[in-house]
């Protein structure tokens, strides 16, 4: 079992990432939002998983594209958020081809996350959807409201556990099967 998690929280800016970290480490909506939050660890002792998990903040205004790239190859899992009442942020998801065998960042799970539910009725899920189905790195979508604490510790639950109980490598959505074992890193030339 792996020792840590370390979950990194991606998106457009005023989204609500950092809201979102601070009302779970707060529990209650921050007066004064910055414009990154600092990482966090949340101790073993208070995980589900019994496992330290680390909170990373990505902020474009505050970080380069060099500290970005070099949070993604550091994170176990991307939660990109979106703003479930800014229907832009919906479609800027679009970028996610970069990700797994589609592109530049490594195979992460990734875990859709739309926020600001308080401002909309009704679900994102419809929009969202195609997506999900599009690109099997997406172990789910969990709409949430940093402001009202809804559904903040089920989103970093489901994060570490996309890291310490991964589907991806089990299940082909594609294929609809189950893949076939992995063979060794260091095999002997026989096994090859």
């Amino acid at each position: 079992m792996r020792r840590d998690v370390r979950i990194l929280l991606l998106g457009e800016a005023q989204v609500g990432k950092t809201s979102l970290i601070l009302s779970l480490v707060g529990e209650e909506f921050p007066e004064e939002v910055p414009a990154r939050a600092e990482e966090i660890t949340i101790p073993a002792a208070v995980t589900p998983e019994r496992v330290p998990t680390h909170i990373v903040d990505y902020s474009e205004a505050e970080q380069t594209d060099e500290e970005l790239w070099d949070e993604i190859r550091k994170a176990n899992v991307v939660c990109v958020v979106y703003d479930v009442s800014k229907e832009t942020t919906i479609e800027k998801l679009q970028w996610l081809p970069v990700s797994g065998n589609h592109g530049l960042l490594p195979r992460l799970p990734i875990i859709l996350v739309g926020n600001k539910a308080d401002l909309r009725s009704g679900s994102t899920m419809e929009a969202v959807l195609p997506i999900m189905s599009q690109f099997p790195e997406i172990e789910t979508c969990v709409e949430c409201s940093a402001k009202h604490l809804k559904n903040i510790s089920e989103l970093f639950y489901y994060a570490q556990k996309a890291v310490l109980h991964p589907t991806a490598p089990l299940y082909d959505p594609e294929t609809k099967q189950v893949a076939p074992p992995p063979r060794p890193a260091l095999a002997s030339p026989q096994h090859l």
